[in-house]
This record gives structure tokens, C-alpha cells and sequence, in this order.
């Protein structure tokens, strides 16, 4: 008996066999192929709403293929026709037949059962099944019809009604989750219908693929078998209710009731259950969703929001448990595990075993299969009868540790390989006995097939239900939920899950959280001190940091990769090259800039800036150098490449993006520049199956000793891993420079820690000066030197971690009024219904006038394919015109923006081909979304990167082939392929529009960014990130109006600053909620909740704080027509307002210039300094004089 998974479209309403409120609303059910490819948005928007049972067969919604109608309240009627009926197939005769679907039914096609991929292993374990015939045409699928029947009958026969359940999930496009595979419902399957049949013309017929099924999931609680998550409800909850009710945020109640993989624990085995449309779900998996679905019931009953009977279904849950746990053996993995050691026919084996009465549900199959290989036991027609006199030689062989270790891991439903690792490691044998959750442990740190704790719990925790007679014994046997051995690895889990989240250690009041979490369930309390009185054992595999006020736990790996970094970053940092290189690079750096002017002062601080930037390269053995987009990076590198001795000595580019690698080899003509990952593969330090870097067993053999230099580009991409294998990698003694370049105040990356921005922070500040000596950061943008500051980079201060401009504030109010006349222009858009309309106006208004051009025209020249001749040659213009959206599925995201281009192109669908769920044509714009070796056409093996942007030049719908030639590689091109499959991990996608994320490490002429004022993975880095790929200009497209995205100027809004570090100084929060001080990044005030820009704004809040002085903190005022952002404000006795402005960098021309104008505008609306506007300096290193705050608090204290 089995349950099964089904994958149904996300749909508006509840998929109650209605068409959804609004069509056009809902771009997610389009990452399905078969309703991408046959949705006609403005036929459903015609009948949205109505019911499927009124609708004629024409007019029934794309998604009736897709299960979009399983809460369907009213039968409804489906044609079906056969996809190989045409031409002169057998398949021909088939006739289109009608099926009436009653109410709550759906389809289940065992896709995978199914595929012509999958036979070898169904045959390995069901070999009597008839062969298949060989298809008259390429197909994918099993051909033979006979195959077919027994498969489908097959599949369908282990689903039994009234015990199997049924998980019901979205693919990642649904509105809950942007990345992982949703659960929406769960339910009892009610009945399972005859394996139907096509009407034919003659005297054969074939099956259909759709299994038909009905559950028992009703809206109405009470009568319900099942339930549907109320995620429809929760979302159409106000904010400010959710806040009043609960204390937490709409999005942090969603995430408590959502059921996803990472919630699941990301085990593999669940996320292929929850895949291939529908799927068998195993028992032991059955049982960690169904508890993880108590949880989150039980959180929509704490929550108050929503109505429903839920404690019923909790009842429900609970009684579903207990028929599961009698449905489940105690050694669910024994044919695995007999796999593991070489037995062909395991499967076969077991279920003649279970078949002929030798071994019941709870039996234990070894000793049944030990009789077998005593020949105690007979089958005599069995179809392996001629190998078991080698599996018994094999068996008598097998020594007993070995049997007991086999029979252990039996208890695991794990696959044969991690069996097999285990089996095949004799020196483990003990420790496993003694503790099995070193299976858990072991998977989850070496990030291979991982087993959760969970997993293990089900094997060796006593409980008759599930084992009947065999519960496990001593040692093995774990008879409590707080022993050790479960703890640490419920520890070891959250610590590598919190590592995908960016946390390299986490406090110890939040492992104890999370701990407390897991015991819920079994209705247990964590002892007190459990951590520290159980510290022995646990360090075994962690290390515990004490710092000032807490403790934390991290991975000893961690631990590790922290050190190393520190102590090559501070010591390479703190040192001079032997030979420092001489050159008169202040001439070198003139003579760069376009336009140079020697009486500019903006001219003669920007070569100021870079020439110290190249004197620091040439005198440091590790340097750091910082700054935004046009910045004058480039010119800095490009300078430093031509030296003579730098030739001479040579230099290894590296960049982590594939479009970061070819702008930095264009800095140097006779250097090629590689990707970390291709440079990293090229020692052998980068693992494959894993796709993440390694150090070898043989490091010291494989190490780079090239080049004297290493150029590292956009470092604030890479992880601390990512550092720790590159500096591994490298012959150290023999480098002489190691150079790193960056902007600290992007994203951080994708995976632990921030080591970019911890090195920034470190060196910038340091009270050594040798060290903060070590890092450059250029100010001025090189492009508008001469016409003065760059409206983008004024925007983007204010999302950067460094106090901006005294005078920046002013942009906000440009940008309210439209007095934008720089490098930046702001449209505003309301919702879903106006976006379209928006994105067209401000592309036709914005992109360079072509006389006569039609916008699809104005869109091919603005992307450079308006000849693609020369675009073959340059494939970089395809590049100079880029959209960027936070996210990808909703109306807002880059999915349904590429469609709108799509459509504004004009495509030819003769010239296209279906990548699912996207269509690729001729000349459109695509991105590669992975890293890989591919031989072009003409037969020459290139590496392409995740993230390398290029054009369609070819596709042939006939031929389902076409041809894209990318950035970098001019004249090369790949082919890529037709697949309809929406298991696929695809490696195109159209880029019209790309996603931030995805744009990091790359810039663009002219960027339009899409910002929608609501999204969970909006945060200060990705505005800032967004803001900054723009080299000429940026076209923002903000909902509403810019009001709301001050608040993501704030410090609380940074993601960077969230994350637990250990590089340079214990960064770590107290739990969840809160943010860790660092420093440099955050800087907390006394002042409950209030976290200001500066070190010296601490001091001033603190110092307010404890007189008891009331105050603001960046409160926007309006005067004389314009706003400004002061840095405190208070009120008199007599209700007149007083400013307090904090002057942080009046050494830095700009800085002052700035401060001068906001002070005469203060002026003319009668802020008078001294009288109702104070002000305070940084002095010499940023040094501030705290006799000079406390003078100004007491005449604050005399005026208020």
C-alpha cells in the first residue's frame, strides 16, 4: 500500500472547479508547460468565476489538465484525446471521449512510471512485466500498449481507498514561496476508479494515462477528511490586524503555517515524492509530513485568524498517524540494504518473501531471508532460482558485525548508497552501533543524500506501533527524546540548515528554541542547562564560542574556515610587498579620464582616490578596494595591468559570475580571466556532484603558483567557503599581491557568512593604521565628474551602510517631484492591472527615439539586435539595455515581464521552440542559469556561466533546436533543445527581464528596475544592488510612490547585517527576531528598537537617551516646500521644532559641499545654528569629542 503525491497549478480560488477571479493575476499556474502553452488569459478573463460544469469544452480553462479544479464542488465534463492519434499509428483508430469527473476528483498521471528513463530500474525490480515495443516516431515515453496497462494498473493498485492518502503541492511557482515546492492540502483517498479506456473504431483501445481518484478534503471542517491550508485566507489578511493579533508579521505567520521541503527537513527521497505530477509517497515519509502538518495546524489555532474546526483535523491528523505507523515494518530499507552488498533481485526478493506468507508487516524479513539462504525456506519459480547459490556463499560470508550493521541500517528508510558508504566503512562499525544519528549527522556536514534526524528517530526510537516485536535494543535503542544522541543531531541540523541562510554559528537561546520546537510534538520540556551539562558530548562534533554576553554553537568546519581567513586576511593586511612597485601613476591616472580637468576638484579627488588605490596595490600584500558602479574601478585595474613589472610578474582575474569574468578580462589584452569555479576545477579544488569548491586530499600538490598577483573581482559574491578553498588554492608564499575588489554593500551571497563586508568593516575603521592602510574606497563616479553628482549613486547612499550625504535627502523630494534631470527617472505603478501599462509607457518614453520605429523596433535596437550580424560579432550589446525585478513568478516578476516583451517583439512561433514552461524564439534576449562545459556548433568546448546573457540565432519549431550566442564568446554558438518536461532543471531562460539576484556581479547602459512595495526578500542590499547596475541610466518603476521605500534605507532592513558571523569579531543575534551588533554594520542605541547609521550617532542617542531627553531619529520634515531628513529632532516647551545634524566627513570635499547647501536651506526656512539647530563633528580617524555632545544635551536640556 502506498500514498501519492499530486501536483496541482496555483490557482486564485481555492480550486473549487471554478476559473480563477482574475486570470491575469496569476502568472504562477504558468510554470506548468501544458497551461504556459495554452492559456488564453483573455478568454478566461471573459468567464472568470464561472463554474467548469457551465462551461462548453472550448471554453474550460487550460488548467483542467493540470488538477486546477480538485476542490470541485460540481461534477464537470473533460474530452480526452490521445496525443499519438494521428497519421497511420495504431493510436489513429482512438476516438475523443468524454469523461464526467464527479465532485471532488482529480487525475494522476505516474509520470515516471512512465518514462522511457525509467524502465531499466522498474524492470530491475519488477522483471516479469511484458517488454515494450518500439515506438514508430521519437518519444520519451513507454510505447508498447501491453507495457502500458500493467504500469498504469500496476500504479494504481498499491493506492487503496480509505487508507492511502493524498498529498496534494504546488510547484515553486505559487505565491507562498518564490523557491520551494508548496504543500496546499492533505486528505484520505476516497475511491479509486477503474482503469479507464479510449472509444475506438476497431477492436483494440489503449488505457488513459489519468488515473481518476476522489478524496476527502471538503471546505467545511467538520465533514472533512483532510484539509486545505488556509494560504488563500492568510493572505487576504491586513497587515495591521495580523500585527494587533498575533505581534508578528503577515509573512512570519504565513512562513509558521506553510508546509515546504525545507520545513520537511529537504529531505531527497520527499522532494522526488513531491515530483513527476504525481508519485507514491512512502509511509515513514508519510509520517514526518503529516507531523509537520499538526505543527502548523496548531499554529492557525494560536494565530486566531481564520475560522474552522481545525482542532478536528488536528484529531484527524493524529488518527492518520496511528494507521500509518500499523501500515509500516521495522526494516523498511532490507531490500536496500541487500542491494547495497550485491543481491541483483532484492525487491524481488522481499515481496516473494511477503507474497508467500514467510514474512508479515511486522515480521523481521532477515530472518526469513536467512532461512532462504539455509534453504529452510522455497521458491521454486522464483526468477532469480539460478543466483541463489552465490547470494548464499555471498550470505554465509558475511560476518556478523556485518549483519547486525546491515540489519541496523535496515531500520532507516535510506536508499542503498548511504547503506553501502556505511556497510563499506568497518572502522565506523562501533560508533554507528552505539549512536546511529552519526548517519543523520555525517549526511547533513559532508551535504551528501541527507538523512534527517527525524529519519533515524523512526528506526531506533522504541515504539511497537511501528516496530511490533523488533524495537531496537541497547545500545542502539533510544528510549527518551532528550537523549544526547538525538539533541546533537537535532543541533548539527539546525546549524548546516542555518548555513544556507547565510549563519555561521548560531546562539545558544536559539538552538534551544528551535530544540524546544522539535519537543513540542511529543508534549516534552528541554532540562534546563541541557546545553552546557551535555557540552562533552555535544563538542564532539561542535565548537562553543563564549562572547561578552552569550553563547554560541558552530560547525567545527566553521570554526576552522574562520580562523584560517582571519589569520591570512590580518597578516597579509599588515605587510609590505618585498619590492614595492614605483610608477608615476598620477599622470597614468589623468590621462584615463575622459574629459579631465585640472581645475575640477571633483577631477582632482577622483585621481586622488585612484592613485591611492594603486599605491596601496603596489605596496600591500592583501588589499581591499571598494566602491560603487562607475566609481572608476576598472580604470584602477587597468592602470595597475600595464606596469611593466606587473606584466612581468603576471596576474591570475578571477570573478565568481561568468559576465564578472569577461569585464575583467577586458581590462588586460593579454590575460584571460577565469570564473573562481573554473579556476578552482582546474587545481581540483571544486567538487562536481556537489557543485561546491573542496580542499583535496592532495591540496599541497595541486596548488596554484603561477602568476606573483591574484585579482579577485565582485568579492562580496563569495561565501567564507568560497574564500577559505581559494586561498587554499593558492601557493601563498609565492603570491605576491592578493587583491580584492568589491562593493560590501550589495547582497551578501548566496550561503555562509559575509567575508567581503567583515573584511571592509575590520580594515576601514581600524585603530591600526597599517591595517586600515590596506583599503581603498573611491567616492567619486567618473562618468558625471564634470556635470556633477550622479542622482543614482545619491539614491543608492541611502541603501548603503554608510551614512550618506548631509544634502542626499534631497532626493527623495526630486524624485516626489519629478525634478530628476541627471541619470535617473522614476515612474510610479498602483497594481497588477496598471503594470503592463506602465513598464510600455516608460520603455517607449525612455529608451532613445527612433523616428518611425515601432516599440518593438525601439526594444531590438535598445538590446543591440536590430542587426545581427554585428550583434554576432559584439554579442555584449545585447547587454546594454537590462529590466531587473525582485522576484520571478508573480505579475511583477520576470516571468510575466519577458511574456509582455515577448509580445511587444512580436514572435514567430514557426521560429520557436518550448523550453518548459517558457517559449524561446529567434532574437530573444536569454540568460544561462548554470555553470558548464558545452561544445559550441563548430565543436569547440567553452565554459559557460551561471548568469552569461546572449541571444537567440536560431530556432526551428520543426527541428525543436536552436541556437544562442552569448556575451564573451562572439561568433560561437550552442545548441539547446526542445523538452516539455516540468521536472527539467532547465539551463536557459528568456532575460528580457532577469531577477537582481541574478544580475549581481554585471552592469548595464541603461537598467529599469520594477519595485513592488510588498515581498519578503526585499531588504536595503537588494534595493541597493538593484540601484547600482546602472553605468548611464536607471528607469525605477515603484509602486505607489517612494514613500515606503525610505523605510528600507533603515539598518533594520538589512539583510547583510543579520547574518551570525566569526570572522574578526563574534557577530551573533539572541534569537530569530533580533539583529547582532557588529561592528561597522550595526550600531544599536540604548534606546530600545532604535538602531542609528553611526558609531558617533550612538553616542549622541545614548547620551540623550539617559538624560531622558525625547527625540526622533531621521524624522522627514516639510518646510518651504521642500523635505529634508535631519539626523535627530526634538520639540521645545514651546512646541517648536530643533534640529541636531552629526558632520561625519568634512575632510572630504563633497562631503562639505554637501553639508553647505543643507545648512543655507536650514537658514532660509530660520534654523539658525546655535539657536534651534545644533551641530557636532567627527574629528581625526572619525574620532568625536563627547565634551562637545554633552554641551549641546545640556542646552537641550534648558530648551525642552
Amino acid at each position: 500500500m502506498k500514498h501519492i503525491s499530486i501536483r496541482v497549478p496555483w490557482h486564485d480560488n481555492k480550486w473549487n472547479g471554478t476559473i480563477c477571479q482574475c486570470p491575469k493575476n496569476n502568472p504562477f499556474c504558468m510554470m506548468l508547460h501544458n497551461i504556459s502553452e495554452r492559456k488564453d488569459e483573455n478568454k478566461e478573463e471573459t468567464y472568470a468565476g464561472k463554474d467548469w460544469n457551465s462551461l462548453k469544452q472550448d471554453q474550460l480553462p487550460a488548467c483542467v489538465g493540470e488538477n486546477g479544479g480538485f476542490m470541485n464542488e460540481k461534477p464537470y465534463k473533460r474530452i480526452f484525446k490521445h496525443v499519438y492519434a494521428f497519421g497511420e499509428t495504431p493510436h489513429a483508430k482512438l476516438l475523443p471521449t468524454t469523461i464526467e469527473l464527479k465532485p471532488y476528483s482529480f487525475f494522476g498521471i505516474p509520470f515516471r512510471y512512465l518514462s522511457r528513463d525509467y524502465q531499466e530500474e522498474l524492470n530491475h525490480k519488477y522483471p516479469n512485466m511484458s517488454d515494450d515495443e518500439t515506438a514508430p516516431f521519437p518519444t520519451s515515453w513507454v510505447y508498447g500498449k501491453e507495457r502500458q496497462f500493467e504500469i498504469l494498473n500496476h500504479f494504481r493498485l498499491n493506492i487503496e481507498a480509505g487508507t492511502s492518502l493524498g498529498v496534494f503541492y504546488c510547484k515553486s511557482g505559487n505565491p507562498i514561496d518564490e523557491d520551494a515546492k508548496l504543500i496546499v492540502g492533505i486528505g484520505e483517498i476516497t475511491k479509486v476508479l477503474p482503469l479507464q479506456t479510449y472509444e475506438t473504431t476497431t477492436d483494440y483501445t489503449y488505457p488513459f494515462w489519468d488515473l481518476i481518484f476522489e478524496h476527502g478534503i471538503r471546505t467545511d471542517l467538520k465533514k472533512s477528511k483532510g484539509f486545505l491550508l488556509p494560504y488563500h485566507e492568510y493572505m487576504s489578511l491586513d497587515e495591521d490586524y495580523v500585527k494587533a493579533q498575533t505581534g508578528k508579521s503577515k509573512q512570519e505567520v504565513i512562513d509558521e503555517i506553510k508546509i515546504t521541503i525545507p520545513k520537511l527537513g529537504n529531505i531527497l527521497k520527499i522532494f522526488n515524492e513531491l515530483s513527476y505530477g504525481c508519485e507514491y509517497v512512502s509511509n515513514h515519509s508519510m509520517l514526518i509530513i503529516l507531523n509537520v502538518a499538526r505543527k502548523c495546524l496548531e499554529c492557525i489555532i494560536n494565530h486566531g485568524l481564520v475560522g474552522g474546526n481545525w482542532k478536528q483535523q488536528i484529531l484527524w491528523i493524529d488518527s492518520q498517524i496511528a494507521k500509518v505507523k500499523d501500515m509500516i515494518g521495522p526494516f523498511p530499507a532490507f531490500a536496500e540494504a541487500l542491494s547495497a552488498i550485491g543481491v541483483n533481485y532484492a525487491f524481488i526478493i522481499e515481496q516473494d518473501l511477503r507474497n508467500n506468507g514467510y514474512c508479515g508487516v511486522k515480521d523481521n524479513p532477515w530472518e526469513a531471508f536467512d532461512k532462504l539462504m539455509k534453504g529452510e525456506l522455497s521458491l521454486p519459480d522464483s526468477v532469480y532460482k539460478s543466483e541463489l547459490t552465490h547470494y548464499r556463499i555471498l550470505w554465509k560470508n558475511t560476518l556478523s558485525n556485518q549483519r547486525q550493521v546491515l540489519e541496523l541500517l535496515s531500520r532507516f528508510e535510506i536508499n542503498s548508497e548511504v547503506i553501502k558508504w556505511w556497510f563499506d566503512s568497518p572502522g565506523c562499525y562501533d560508533e554507528l552501533l552505539n549512536n546511529p544519528y552519526i548517519i543523520s549527522e555525517e549526511s547533513l556536514i559532508e551535504n551528501y543524500l541527507p538523512v534527517t534526524t527525524e529519519m533515524i528517530d523512526l528506526g531506533i526510537m522504541a515504539d511497537p506501533k511501528i516496530q511490533g516485536k523488533w524495537t531496537p535494543k541497547a545500545p542502539s535503542l533510544v528510549e527518551s527524546v532528550i537523549d544526547n544522541r538525538r539533541i546533537r543531531s537535532f543541533i548539527i541540523s539546525k546549524l548546516v540548515a542555518s548555513l544556507s541562510d547565510g549563519d555561521t554559528l548560531i546562539s545558544a537561546n536559539e538552538i534551544e528554541l528551535y530544540i524546544k520546537d522539535c519537543l513540542a510534538a511529543d508534549n516534552h520540556q528541554l532540562p534546563y542547562n541541557y546545553l552546557m551539562s551535555n557540552k562533552e558530548f555535544i563538542e564532539e562534533k561542535t565548537i562553543y564560542l563564549n562572547t561578552d554576553d552569550r553563547c554560541a554553537l558552530q560547525l567545527k568546519e566553521y570554526k576552522e574556515i574562520d580562523d584560517y581567513l582571519r589569520k591570512i586576511f590580518k597578516g597579509r593586511a599588515s605587510k609590505d610587498v618585498k619590492s614595492p612597485l614605483k610608477e608615476d601613476w598620477n599622470t597614468i591616472v589623468k590621462a584615463s579620464i575622459d574629459g579631465y580637468n585640472e581645475a575640477n576638484e571633483r577631477c582632482r579627488n577622483a585621481v586622488a582616490d585612484q592613485v591611492k588605490a594603486l599605491e596601496m596595490f603596489c605596496s600591500k600584500r592583501l588589499s581591499v578596494l571598494a566602491g560603487p558602479a562607475g566609481t572608476g574601478k576598472t580604470t584602477v585595474v587597468k592602470a595597475f595591468l600595464k606596469s611593466p613589472q606587473i606584466k612581468a610578474e603576471g596576474t591570475l582575474l578571477l570573478a565568481p559570475t561568468g559576465k564578472a569574468r569577461v569585464r575583467l578580462g577586458n581590462m588586460s589584452a593579454d590575460i584571460q580571466a577565469l570564473t573562481i569555479a573554473q579556476f578552482l576545477t582546474r587545481q581540483g579544488f571544486f567538487d562536481w556532484d556537489t557543485m561546491t569548491p573542496c580542499v583535496p586530499e592532495d591540496a599541497e600538490k595541486r596548488k596554484y603558483c603561477g602568476a606573483k598577483n591574484v585579482i579577485i573581482d565582485e568579492c562580496s559574491m563569495l561565501t567564507c567557503k568560497d574564500f577559505y578553498v581559494l586561498m587554499k588554492a593558492l601557493d601563498l608564499k609565492n603570491i605576491n599581491r592578493i587583491i580584492l575588489i568589491g562593493d560590501p554593500f550589495q547582497l551578501p551571497p548566496i550561503g555562509p557568512g559575509r567575508p567581503f563586508a567583515d573584511l571592509f568593516n575590520y580594515l576601514k575603521d581600524n585603530k591600526d593604521e597599517y591595517l586600515r592602510s590596506a583599503i581603498t574606497k573611491l567616492r567619486y563616479v567618473v562618468r558625471t565628474i564634470n556635470t556633477g553628482d550622479s542622482d543614482i549613486l545619491t539614491l543608492a547612499s541611502w541603501f548603503s551602510g554608510e551614512k550618506p550625504a548631509k544634502n542626499s535627502d534631497l532626493i527623495f523630494e526630486q524624485v516626489a517631484k519629478g525634478n530628476l534631470n541627471n541619470d535617473l527617472v522614476v515612474y510610479t505603478w498602483n497594481d497588477e492591472n496598471d503594470l503592463k501599462d506602465c513598464l510600455k509607457e516608460a520603455i517607449e518614453k525612455e529608451l532613445p527615439e527612433e523616428e518611425g520605429k515601432s516599440l518593438s523596433d525601439k526594444i531590438r535596437k535598445s538590446i543591440g539586435l536590430d542587426d545581427v550580424n554585428k550583434a554576432l560579432n559584439d554579442p555584449s550589446k545585447v547587454e546594454r539595455f537590462q529590466v531587473l525585478s525582485p522576484v520571478k513568478n508573480p505579475v511583477w516578476g520576470t516571468f510575466q515581464i519577458n511574456s509582455y516583451f515577448q509580445e511587444w517583439v512580436g514572435i514567430n512561433k514557426n521560429f520557436s521552440i518550448e523550453i518548459a514552461p517558457i517559449t524561446i524564439s529567434a532574437l530573444d534576449k536569454v540568460i544561462q542559469l548554470k555553470n558548464e562545459r558545452k561544445k559550441s556548433t563548430s565543436k569547440e568546448e567553452c565554459q559557460l556561466s551561471n548568469g552569461q546573457i546572449g541571444f537567440v540565432n536560431y530556432a526551428n519549431k520543426r527541428e525543436k533546436k536552436s541556437t544562442v550566442v552569448f556575451t564573451g564568446l562572439p561568433n560561437k554558438r550552442f545548441s539547446y533543445y526542445s523538452s516539455k518536461s516540468d521536472e527539467a532543471d532547465n539551463t536557459i531562460d528568456l532575460a528580457y527581464a532577469i531577477t537582481i539576484h541574478k544580475s549581481q556581479g554585471s552592469d548595464f547602459d541603461t537598467v529599469l528596475v520594477v519595485l513592488p512595495k510588498s515581498g519578503r526578500i526585499l531588504s536595503r542590499e537588494l534595493i541597493y544592488t538593484a540601484l547600482t547596475r546602472a553605468r548611464k541610466k536607471l528607469i525605477l518603476l515603484i509602486q505607489d510612490n517612494i514613500s515606503w521605500l525610505i523605510e528600507y534605507t533603515k539598518p533594520q532592513m538589512s539583510v547583510l547585517a543579520k547574518r551570525n558571523t566569526n570572522l574578526f569579531s563574534t557577530s551573533v543575534r539572541e534569537d530569530i527576531s533580533n539583529i547582532p551588533y557588529v561592528e561597522g554594520l550595526i550600531h544599536t542605541t540604548l534606546k530600545p528598537g532604535l538602531i542609528v547609521r553611526s558609531k558617533s550617532e550612538v553616542i549622541i542617542a545614548n547620551m540623550l537617551y539617559e538624560r531622558g531627553i525625547d527625540f526622533e531619529y531621521e524624522r522627514m520634515i516639510e518646510d518651504n516646500g521642500r523635505r529634508c531628513i535631519p539626523d535627530f529632532t526634538f520639540e521645545d516647551a514651546s512646541g517648536d521644532t530643533i534640529l541636531w545634524e552629526h558632520l561625519g566627513m568634512l575632510d572630504n570635499p563633497a562631503y562639505k559641499e554637501s553639508w553647505e547647501k543643507k545648512r543655507d536651506f536650514y537658514k532660509s526656512i530660520g534654523y539658525i545654528e546655535g539657536v534651534n539647530l545644533f551641530t557636532t563633528v567627527d574629528h581625526e580617524n572619525g574620532s568625536i569629542d563627547s565634551t562637545e555632545i554633552a554641551a549641546i544635551v545640556d542646552k537641550l536640556e534648558d530648551l525642552i
